[in-house]
C-alpha cells in the first residue's frame, strides 16, 4: 500500500496510537477478530479502524472517537488487505487453482 510522503506521525500514528494499539492487541489476545468471527484462529499483525479514518473524517468524528478502542480491532494481514480494498471500492479477485488433472479446484 502506498502512503505518499507523509510520515506515520503526520498520519496520526504517534506514541498515543502505539499505546492504544497495544491495549487493543492485548484485549483481542493477538487474534484477528474478522477471522475469529468466521470461526478461524489467525495471528493479528495490525490494529484496524472498524470505521475507517476517511469515513470518520466524513462523519466529523474527533480523533479521540476515531482512535477509541471501541472503533479498533486486531486484524491479520490478509483480512486487512481485503478490508482496505473493499473500503476503496475495489473487488478482491478469488484466486483459482488447478488440480493435478488441470481442472480448476
Amino acid at each position: 500500500m502506498v502512503w505518499g510522503t507523509k510520515s506515520r506521525h503526520e498520519r496520526g500514528y504517534d506514541s498515543a496510537w502505539v499505546k492504544v494499539r497495544n491495549q487493543v492487541m492485548e484485549r483481542d489476545e493477538g487474534e484477528c477478530q474478522r477471522c475469529k468471527r468466521a470461526g478461524r484462529t489467525t495471528l493479528a499483525r495490525a490494529v484496524d479502524h472498524i470505521i475507517s479514518k476517511a469515513k470518520a473524517s466524513e462523519l466529523r468524528w474527533t480523533r479521540a472517537k476515531t482512535d477509541h478502542p471501541s472503533n479498533l480491532e486486531a486484524i491479520c494481514d490478509s483480512c486487512h488487505a481485503v478490508k482496505t480494498e473493499e473500503e476503496q471500492g475495489k473487488r478482491k479477485r478469488v484466486k483459482r487453482a488447478a488440480g493435478p488433472d488441470g481442472w480448476p479446484v
